[in-house]
């Protein structure tokens, strides 16, 4: 790096005053432009603020005799101006396409390759440097051995240390494989490994007549230089030095053109179009797996053709799907959606395996689901939408949910959203899945995108969403099944966040598909709505983080909640009225429930009315409440949120006898109502409720000692209304909203200022 440094200021112009090495070559410039030995081809786009730096290290080689030819590819910034500076110079030449129109890398060195007047090419990307002697050397080595078609050299990485960290192990492994001298390489031997000897074009010099028979279609426009590498490779040995001629300027991995990262998913096609120009056969197992795809009555070519075609690039549709389409969101039919299929199975979404392919030879024995793609639904980000994000003047802070439904953990990240706005801050929302809420956030101005696919498309390195991503301070993941994206994002700069609203149940769920140790290190902040929620995320995390305390807040809605027409009675039979609010499932302890009403005697039980309200998600559980034979139930179907507020007011006392629930929002909600509650020890509610005092706590799983909870409340029914202020209490003391901003403010920092 020292080094580096020493060059930039040798560069200053003086050095190019002193007199120029003579070894093979001439000195006369006007000579060496009309009788170059050399050409040097820089194709430049965007690099204004580095190419200055890269044609003075050119410029400044002790071999004169070379010619260099810069390649303009459209550029939007002020490359141009910057290059013209050295047109000044009889040596350098500039060439833009026709009309000044951006036709990618691969017609831009096929431009200058074109209009090069060398013996030799040698290729210096436009944000990289070379040492002072690198084409000396190489001319040595030219002059050395006279059959030498292909020269490249060792280099040293500069620039961003994280990209520096990242490439030095592939440095490292080159230097190792290659021996100082000619190199005869199997090409098809390293297929699998996808292995570049060549790690940039500014480390390579080839004889110019190698290079005019050569196919320069690459699919992937980023790798022209590999694809001409293999071409030549197949019957040229490789001279390498190991000298460190080539600096190479490392960026991060959103910015700039060294950024390939969103290209690594294309290694597949790209190999297999490369091995296909080679005439290297593609394996027996790909033969096969191509022939299963091809008989598939999901497979329809002329679907793939119609929607697809353009992004073929000389590939067959079968051939593109089997490689690549599938993981850039191409179907096979409109029967059959990829990302679908793999979002739906866990299992798969480590992303290693063509989704029809699988089916195809597991999933249909299994009798998998597959999904038409008129079944996903998805509001997709846009370019306008990043640049509108991205100029918004305000902390842009992303909350990812799961899922829009009317339940705990997205009503809970959707009040977090509210705080966040009124505080300052610029919130945008995606979720996994669409849902009810939609409409709500709509109302409330929040801009909202639904991503199912989102897992997959940052397995693949999809381009758009990374930029979109990059726009934003922090970014909120809400609940254990959004943390796996956090992996595919480390290169994202934002402040990352998780906030975990699960118990035992889902901890064990996850645990089945995911390591989740994996994912914890990469967060910036673990926090937990409680201890119950924390006990469970604990064993997960590294040693040196622990898991922060952050209870959700909910707006008082006790004057605005009005009366509720949904039931009937007015009150005035005398009788216990219970609230059983949440999904029917067995999560939440309804089976338990059913079974306590048999242990009460009928005339505890008749003092009783029981309201059950939630959205029918287990069918079993639906069907036991439909048929219960108690005259005391009533099911009321799945509520709003407004109907459920509406709700409270006109009950006694709220049941939340889950067997795992690690801070129900329903039983915050019916304390703000001064609602007491009957909670199991297995919710997070429990460590705020005080047993006879604001409530009852009874052991998770137990219909005998729900039962006896519930016979306490019908015995002590006029202590009701006392017990409800004292659950008003631990409402106003940890989970209004007031309380909750300032809570979030601590988090974001002084990104947000009180509006």
């Amino acid at each position: 790096m020292k080094f580096i440094k020493k060059l930039l200021l040798w560069q200053g112009g003086e050095c190019r005053k002193k007199s120029c090495h003579k070894a093979g070559g001439i000195s006369d410039e006007s000579n060496a432009c009309r009788n170059p030995l050399i050409s040097i081809i820089v194709a430049s786009y965007n690099y204004a603020s580095y190419i200055g730096q890269t044609l003075d290290s050119i410029l400044s080689q002790t071999y004169a005799n070379f010619e260099v030819i810069v390649v303009d590819d459209g550029s939007t910034d002020d490359s141009v101006a910057v290059i013209s500076r050295y047109l000044t110079d009889g040596r350098v030449r500039l060439y833009t396409h026709p009309g000044g129109v951006n036709k990618g890398l691969c017609e831009t060195v096929k431009l200058g390759i074109e209009q090069s007047k060398g013996e030799y090419v040698a290729f210096c990307e436009s944000d990289d440097l070379w040492h002072p002697r690198y084409l000396e050397k190489k001319v040595e080595i030219i002059h050395t051995y006279r059959n030498v078609g292909i020269i490249s050299n060792n280099v040293e990485p500069f620039g961003d240390e994280e990209a520096i960290n990242d490439r030095i192990g592939y440095l490292r492994a080159i230097n190792a494989s290659l021996a100082v001298g000619g190199n005869k390489l199997d090409i098809s031997r390293n297929k699998k490994k996808f292995f570049n000897y060549i790690p940039t074009f500014s480390a390579v010099m080839i004889r110019k007549d190698i290079l005019a028979p050569l196919d320069y279609h690459s699919p992937t426009d980023a790798w022209i230089d590999f694809w001409l590498y293999r071409q030549i490779l197949k019957n040229h040995q490789l001279f390498y030095t190991d000298e460190k001629l080539t600096f190479w300027r490392m960026h991060d991995s959103l910015n700039g053109m060294s950024g390939a990262r969103d290209h690594v998913r294309k290694g597949d096609l790209f190999m297999a179009l490369s091995d296909r120009l080679l005439g290297i056969r593609p394996s027996l197992s790909t033969r096969r797996n191509l022939r299963r795809l091809e008989k598939s009555a999901y497979w329809d070519e002329n679907y793939y053709k119609e929607h697809y075609g353009h992004l073929l690039k000389g590939a067959g549709p079968l051939e593109h799907y089997y490689y690549l389409g599938w993981k850039e969101g191409c179907n096979p039919s409109s029967a059959f959606s990829n990302d679908a299929y793999l979002n739906y199975y866990m299992d798969l979404q480590g992303g290693k395996m063509n989704p029809l392919l699988h089916y195809e030879r597991l999933g249909k024995k299994e009798k998998r689901k597959i999904f038409a793609t008129h079944q996903c639904q998805e509001m997709p980000v846009t370019a306008e939408d990043i640049q509108k994000i991205a100029e918004s003047g305000a902390r842009n802070v992303l909350f990812i949910s799961h899922e829009l439904t009317l339940t705990g953990a997205p009503r809970a990240l959707l009040n977090m959203i509210v705080v966040a706005k009124k505080a300052g801050i610029n919130p945008v929302l995606v979720s996994l899945a669409a849902g009810p809420m939609e409409h709500e956030i709509n109302e409330l101005g929040i801009k909202l995108f639904v991503l199912p696919f989102m897992r997959t498309r940052l397995l693949f390195g999809d381009r758009q969403l990374e930029q979109f991503l990059s726009v934003f301070d922090s970014i909120v993941f809400n609940t254990l099944v959004t943390i796996p994206l956090v992996k595919n994002m480390s290169r994202i700069k934002a402040q990352k966040i998780c906030w975990l609203h699960e118990g035992r149940v889902s901890y064990r769920q996850c645990a089945s598909c995911w390591d989740l140790s994996e994912f914890f290190p990469f967060f910036d902040h673990v926090y937990s709505v409680g201890d119950y929620a924390a006990s469970f995320a604990a064993s997960y995390l590294p040693g040196n983080m622990q898991v922060e305390q952050l209870l959700y807040g909910i707006p008082d809605e006790v004057e605005d909640a009005g009366c509720q027409d949904t039931i009937s009675e007015d009150g005035s039979d005398g009788k216990v009225r219970l609230l059983f609010p949440g999904t029917l499932s067995r999560r939440k302890g309804y089976k338990v429930f059913l079974k306590s009403l048999k242990y009460l005697s009928p005339k505890v039980r008749g003092q009783f009315t029981v309201y059950i309200a939630g959205a029918p998600a287990d069918r079993r559980i639906t069907r036991l409440i439909k048929l219960c034979p108690y005259s005391c139930l009533r099911y009321l179907g799945e509520l709003n949120h407004d109907e459920l507020l509406k709700l409270y007011p006109k009950v006694d006392v709220v049941l939340c006898p889950s067997l795992d629930d690690p801070m129900p929002i329903v039983c915050t909600e019916a304390m703000m109502f001064s609602k007491p509650v009957v909670v199991t020890d297995h919710t997070g509610t429990a460590a705020l409720v005080k047993d006879g005092v604001s409530g009852y706590i009874v052991p998770s799983g137990s219909p005998r000692l729900l039962a006896k909870a519930l016979k306490q409340v019908y015995v002590q029914r006029d202590r009701l209304s006392a017990m409800g202020k004292n659950a008003r209490q631990i409402y106003e003391a940890d989970f209004t909203m007031e309380i909750f901003q300032e809570q979030v403010k601590k988090i974001f920092g002084n990104g947000m200022s009180a509006s």
